[in-house]
């Protein structure tokens, strides 16, 4: 059934589509939906995704672009102060290696360049998905695949230890989910 699940989505993209701005880096790209959505607001865009079929797919669809196939829990991203923004849109939690990936996408930035991602809030996770998903409200599966739920502490927290400020936290979706942006020290990115 899965009632919410669709819709959320499309809220988390929406908070995401605000910091979206010159060459970006999409960790966990899937199929490319939130390319679309902002291809007339970046320069360059590169979209990385685990599922060959998904990047296959994004490729064919948006060949402006390019999509990349790699495991980023283990394989480097492979770009060095390239990137305005690295996104990653409900991926953190699904990722065992977070350091590693926090890592990268440091050397990805630019300068003054911003990790913008969106994870589930302890309340959305522990308690409204269980809850939601029980009933049917969203999709089941997806809890089983948290690794680590981050609060504001912790987010903070991850930022210093790779080198990055926590320069904006804030809630969403009635507290169950938060958007953060991990900013690179440095100038101010491009644009």
């Amino acid at each position: 059934m899965e009632l919410l699940s669709s819709h959320i989505a499309n809220q988390r993209r929406a908070k995401v589509l605000a910091h979206v701005r010159g060459d970006v880096l999409e960790l966990g790209c899937g199929t490319g939906r939130l390319y679309r959505e902002c291809r007339g607001a970046v320069g360059r865009y590169v979209g990385i995704d685990v599922s060959k079929h998904a990047v296959e797919e994004a490729q064919r669809t948006f060949p402006d672009a390019q999509f990349l196939r790699r495991d980023i829990d283990h394989e480097a991203l492979g770009f060095e102060n390239e990137f305005d923004i690295v996104l990653m849109v409900a991926m953190i939690e699904h990722i065992f290696n977070q350091g590693f990936v926090l890592q990268q996408s440091f050397r990805a930035l630019r300068p003054g360049g911003s990790v913008v991602l969106t994870t589930p809030t302890p309340f959305g996770n522990d308690i409204v998905h269980r809850i939601g998903a029980r009933i049917g409200l969203f999709h089941s599966g997806a809890m089983d695949d948290h690794i680590v739920i981050y609060n504001k502490l912790r987010l903070g927290n991850a930022a210093r230890e790779f080198g990055f400020t926590l320069a904006e936290h804030q809630r969403f979706q009635l507290g169950c989910n938060q958007l953060a942006v991990l900013q690179k020290p440095g100038g101010a990115a491009t644009a």
